[in-house]
């Protein structure tokens, strides 16, 4: 009797291990695509090695599947952060897409689906963060108002951006990262012409994304410097920085 029982609840946790886990999106690299082109777009995640197809609720927009499987996360990384599998994507935009975000969802053929969102940038509506732009002797120049997408491509990588500003103009200046699945957690400081610091900002009271308010006092240049709070980095660390800057 007793071998029966010990079989039985052997051939149930048997039965319990190979139930086929769900699915779960962690993030897309990058997490905008443009409009009017196709991008390609890495979804990392748990249990995505089997993903088989992708499908968008806009109109218009398509998305093809060019690989799945196991994807470790990096070095140090946890993988409920980062996940352990991906899936590769082609993903065409329409020109005419109106959406700022476009939800979708995986689907895999034995363990269900999963949601996950992407973000819209449209060409002539943002800049292109260009390396090097690490120093303040050789920043990226900025025509305001401006929206960048960049990345912290690596640990101790720094973004420094360039603008001009005129005493008692009101600077609104503003990241978004982990809101949109990122890991990053961004660090938002400004500079001076001299290079002194003005104000900067880490996490703001429900977010870990950064953003600065601040009125310029003098007439001149300013540097505005993003970097991760911990000084990590990688493909995965993309960011968008919203500055605005008038009376």
């Amino acid at each position: 009797m007793l071998a029966i029982t010990c079989a039985f609840w052997v051939r149930a946790a048997e039965a319990k291990k190979e139930e086929p886990k769900p699915p779960k999106v962690l993030l897309a690299v990058p997490f905008a695509v443009i409009a009017g082109q196709t991008n390609r777009v890495e979804v990392r995640g748990l249990n995505l090695d089997t993903v088989k197809a992708v499908q968008f609720e806009a109109a218009g927009v398509v998305a093809t599947v060019k690989s799945a499987g196991k994807s470790e996360p990096p070095k140090n990384a946890k993988k409920e952060r980062f996940g352990d599998t991906q899936a590769v994507l082609e993903v065409f935009v329409p020109a005419s897409a109106g959406a700022s975000e476009l939800p979708f969802k995986v689907e895999t053929p034995a363990n269900g689906s999963a949601d996950g969102r992407l973000r819209v940038l449209r060409r002539g509506e943002f800049t292109e963060e260009k390396e090097e732009n690490g120093s303040f002797a050789h920043p990226q120049s900025l025509q305001l108002p401006a929206l960048v997408r960049g990345s912290i491509k690596g640990a101790q990588d720094v973004d420094i951006f360039q603008f001009e500003g005129k005493a008692g103009w009101k600077l609104t200046a503003e990241v978004l990262a982990g809101r949109a699945g990122s890991p990053c957690d961004p660090l938002l400081t400004l500079w001076s012409e001299r290079r002194a610091l003005l104000l900067s900002d880490d996490d703001s009271a429900t977010e870990r994304d950064a953003r600065l308010t601040f009125t310029l006092p003098a007439n001149g240049k300013y540097f505005l410097v993003v970097q991760d709070a911990h000084d990590q980095g990688g493909p995965a660390y993309g960011y968008h920085l919203s500055v605005q800057c008038g009376p």
